[in-house]
């Protein structure tokens, strides 16, 4: 069984976490529900018992199921509410860069109208001296004009009014304006810090979601390798172990994790990280860490990452039994800590992408067996994980 494919959410958002993972790396609230290589060694040679060991594998295997469908509709429930809070956002902004502009322009007009209705007012009383419509009636001497000055007066006050009115009505259009511009802004803020909760849980339900589909693809195979032994009632042999671990492999990496990539590049062995390049705490060996560890069994397989001429294989009191390949341009690749008489190639041999060189150990500076891979270009070393990947490879 292969299950691929990248956890997406989003038009915009693609959401892809990868993770390292051990052989057995189950849920923690379903690995003391696992069977093991010793559960099955028991089973063996009792029927009965062999007969319920193959219905707890099989349980085993709906319940690793189960989980990744979980959290698969957990991701897909909050990328949703993600999506959605996010397009409502995204309305708001422009709601409220909208009103904001529309209340710029208003109070704009408002200080126009406002110097307009001023400026008027000014020249009048420039040109008159005093109040216009005061000056119509102390200059009237007899009815005629007396009435002619109310018309006049009435006029001018219509249009200082008009003046003023129109002021008064931009600058409350304004003010409105800016309130309603305050208030989608209030509103934006809480659906951005909402959008940013659901995009952080979305983003957790990724990681969630990613673990489950690893753990399934890493448990699986060991347990589709035990219905095998126990539905063929045979002993387990350390085939069956192989079996397994290359199934998951196959089920993590896409491909076979001896196969060459496009760009001529292997994986260099089996397991996962366990300490990664760069600085790392106060332990074994060096804080400052020139490469990846890949743990996994003593005597598991080590191949050459890639074409090219062995120039270094022997010992070095932290590295212990390492080797050296140089593949041309600079580029040499480094394996260290493999067992005594671990070596499979030789100083001058030219060695093909995926031949084996030598095996898994735990020699020098080391606690636990594991391959310590490192990728040094003119002499300087570079994190093995983003350069293997730029050659299809992933550690």
């Amino acid at each position: 069984m292969r299950i691929r494919g990248k956890l997406t959410f989003g038009a915009a958002v693609v959401l892809t976490t990868a993770f390292f993972v051990p052989l057995i790396s189950p849920s923690p609230a379903l690995a003391d529900d696992y069977p093991t290589w010793s559960d099955v060694e028991a089973a063996r040679g009792d029927e009965a018992a062999a007969a319920d060991a193959v219905a707890w594998v099989r349980d085993s295997i709906a319940q690793l199921s189960a989980e990744v469908e979980r959290t698969r509709a957990d991701l897909e429930a909050k990328s949703q509410k993600w999506m959605e809070l996010d397009a409502r956002t995204r309305a708001k902004q422009a709601e409220t860069a909208t009103l904001a502009q529309q209340a710029e322009e208003a109070g704009s007009r408002a200080v126009e109208a406002e110097k307009a209705a001023g400026l008027w007012a000014a020249q009048v009383v420039k040109a008159t001296g005093s109040d216009p419509t005061l000056q119509l009636f102390v200059e009237a001497d007899d009815a005629s004009r007396i009435l002619s000055a109310i018309g006049v007066s009435s006029r001018v006050s219509q249009h200082a009014t008009g003046l003023q009115e129109a002021a008064v009505q931009e600058r409350n259009t304004a003010e409105s304006l800016t309130r309603q511009s305050q208030t989608a802004q209030a509103e934006l803020e809480d659906l951005e810090a909402a959008a940013a909760v659901a995009m952080a849980e979305a983003q957790a339900a990724s990681e969630a979601a990613s673990k489950a589909l690893l753990d399934q693809q890493a448990e699986q195979a060991r347990l589709e390798q035990m219905l095998i032994v126990l539905t063929e009632r045979r002993e387990a042999t350390e085939e069956d172990y192989r079996a397994g671990e290359q199934a998951r492999l196959e089920e993590q990496y896409g491909i076979d994790w001896g196969d060459v990539s496009s760009s001529g590049w292997v994986r260099p062995a089996g397991g996962w990280i366990s300490s990664p390049y760069g600085n790392r705490a106060a332990g074994v060996g060096s804080s400052d860490h020139g490469g990846v560890d890949l743990a996994n069994g003593c005597w598991t397989p080590i191949l050459a990452a890639s074409a090219g001429t062995v120039t270094h294989a022997g010992w070095h009191w932290s590295y212990g039994n390492n080797m050296t390949i140089d593949h041309g341009g600079g580029l040499e690749t480094f394996y260290a800590h493999m067992p005594d008489g671990g070596f499979v190639a030789s100083v001058g041999q030219w060695v093909e992408a995926g031949q084996q060189i030598g095996y898994v150990g735990t020699t020098g500076s080391s606690t636990g067996c594991h391959l310590h891979f490192e990728v040094h270009i003119w002499g300087s070393t570079t994190d093995p994980v983003p350069f293997m990947a730029s050659q299809g490879i992933y550690l």
